[in-house]
């Protein structure tokens, strides 16, 4: 991950080797070079929330839930999977009895390709409203054991599940493969 959040900074110090490069040695005997003009800062990053932003479009619905703990996550996977034998009120039995397709957006916030796949991911939740999206951040305290029990080892990953069991799963960001898949479950509705 320190590999991956130096990658994100290189970017900020390009501006800086540039205008090295562009700076004239200082030769004996000769007046000194005009110093180099100040160097501008870079532009800032863009705020994290705006990269994963989950508000709806103006075309629709959306059907992204952001999973807040590793509490909630493991709650939302035993309902989808039916694996919920306790308690269960009106809402969740009529989910259970639906058995509605789901699917879930495993990302990272330091994750380009999961940045990247963020507009396409809430178009197709826009375009799908019917079929939850959960996306769950791998870094989130207490879910790193149950990510390996569901073999995930890299991000952006995507499971689709319906009628309880996990249907097809999409790794990286492949936009084309993810629109077919999600269309092909919405067909299954």
């Amino acid at each position: 991950m320190a590999l991956a959040h130096r990658l994100c900074r290189l970017p900020r110090l390009l501006p800086l080797a540039a205008a090295a490069a562009a700076s004239k040695p200082y030769l004996p005997g000769k007046p000194s070079p005009a110093p180099p003009p100040p160097l501008s800062s870079p532009p800032p990053f863009p705020s994290l929330s705006c990269l994963f932003s989950t508000t709806p479009s103006s075309s629709g619905d959306s059907s992204m839930v952001v999973v807040g703990s590793a509490e909630s996550f493991t709650s939302i996977m035993s309902k989808v999977e039916g694996l919920d034998h306790g308690l269960m009120d009106a809402r969740d039995f009529l989910f259970a009895a639906e058995k509605l397709p789901a699917v879930f957006y495993y990302t990272a916030v330091w994750c380009g390709p999961c940045r990247a796949m963020a507009p396409v991911i809430s178009k197709l939740s826009s375009r799908y409203p019917k079929i939850p999206i959960y996306k769950v951040d791998i870094d989130m305290d207490g879910v790193g054991s149950k990510l390996s029990d569901l073999k995930i080892f890299s991000v952006p990953t995507f499971h689709f599940y319906y009628q309880g069991r996990k249907t097809g799963e999409v790794v990286g960001a492949n936009a084309t493969k993810l629109e077919s898949t999600m269309e092909s479950l919405h067909k299954q509705l």
